[in-house]
């Protein structure tokens, strides 16, 4: 299984927005994490010892439990001819994922190399593979995300100006081997360049620690996406339990 550095392999203009975005998601998680241990620490300064001890179990709990789904539209356009966008797309670093491949230690690559070439699964669909690893806590603990691209079994309907897609893929990503989310992106030509429109579906539900971290990768998403050529042109998001 061929693999590479996550770090060596992020491109030089993508670089710099990624690591921005990293540096503030960490200080959110770390706030996150102080705020916690503050509520705790107060409840066993000011209550006698069971309810404090109540009230840190339930702050800890509250923020554990997985109680938030998040979907959303994104519409790209793109001046890049619509194979190079699919191409991107189909790749084991996709655009939409900037945030994810790079910050990895180190991605793998199956069905391909890590230029992107792709496989068929068994029913002959082209299909990419990619495993991000990740480690966090100075190395204590370690992650792993897991990615699958395929070209999408059923086609997209046509846009409302008539333009057939080009391709429609669909990558799927689990991690520690739990769902984690899937995003359809149907790809198009239109008068204004090289239309993407991606939409996004959690597959389970995540606890509020999650919530901080994704209003950070909203904050860069603009940036990260304009670095690798991409505007946005409409982004809507919707949160739900």
């Amino acid at each position: 299984m061929p693999s590479t550095n996550g770090a060596a392999g992020v491109p030089p203009e993508v670089a710099p927005v990624v690591r921005r975005y990293h540096r503030v998601e960490r200080a959110v998680s770390w706030l996150v994490a102080l705020v916690i241990v503050a509520v705790a620490v107060a409840a066993f300064l000011s209550l006698d010892t069971l309810p404090a001890v109540l009230v840190a179990v339930g702050v800890v709990a509250v923020v554990r439990v997985p109680v938030v789904r998040r979907g959303g539209h994104t519409r790209l356009v793109a001046d890049a001819d619509p194979s190079a966008v699919a191409a991107a797309f189909r790749s084991p670093t996709p655009p939409i994922l900037a945030f994810q491949w790079g910050i990895a230690d180190g991605i793998e690559v199956g069905g391909g190399s890590v230029d992107g070439e792709t496989d068929a699964d068994p029913d002959g669909i082209p299909t990419t593979h990619a495993s991000y690893e990740f480690s966090y806590l100075f190395g204590l603990r370690s992650a792993s995300m897991e990615l699958e691209v395929r070209t999408a079994s059923e086609e997209a309907a046509p846009s409302p100006d008539g333009n057939e897609p080009v391709e429609t893929l669909e990558a799927s990503a689990t991690a520690n081997g739990r769902p984690w989310g899937t995003y359809r992106v149907s790809i198009r030509e239109s008068d204004a360049g090289t239309v993407v429109d991606v939409e996004l579906t959690t597959d389970r539900r995540f606890d509020l620690r999650s919530v901080p971290q994704t209003l950070v990768a909203e904050r860069y998403f603009e940036a990260v996406l304009a670095a690798q050529g991409y505007r946005v042109a409409d982004r809507s998001v919707s949160w739900s339990t």
